[in-house]
């Protein structure tokens, strides 16, 4: 189980893994669609490669990751004690 805090350090790494992923996607449809740039060379090809297989790991993390943290939360949530009813009587609102 994680603290509030350790759960919201949790999430802002998530949204960190996130915002690269998407930085990365981004940075590869322009490196592929430059002309100036040979995508098949030896020394970009590997690069690419690999920055293309980061990109689905760092999104199926973030998404298995929230995932349970969400559950998490609602396990919590649904185990709580019901808090006790507070009812006044009659007398209540008529003592003065």
């Amino acid at each position: 189980m994680l603290t509030d805090d350790e759960r919201e350090a949790v999430l802002q790494l998530l949204a960190n893994y996130e915002n690269m992923a998407r930085a990365i996607e981004t940075f590869l449809r322009r490196v592929r669609s430059d002309p100036n740039i040979d995508v098949q060379a030896p020394r970009y090809r590997a690069l690419l490669a690999d920055m293309e297989q980061v990109v689905p790991v760092w999104r199926e993390y973030g998404a298995t990751t929230r995932i349970k943290l969400t559950l998490e939360r609602r396990s919590l949530v649904q185990q709580a004690p019901p808090a006790a009813e507070r009812r006044r009587s009659s007398k209540d609102y008529y003592a003065v």
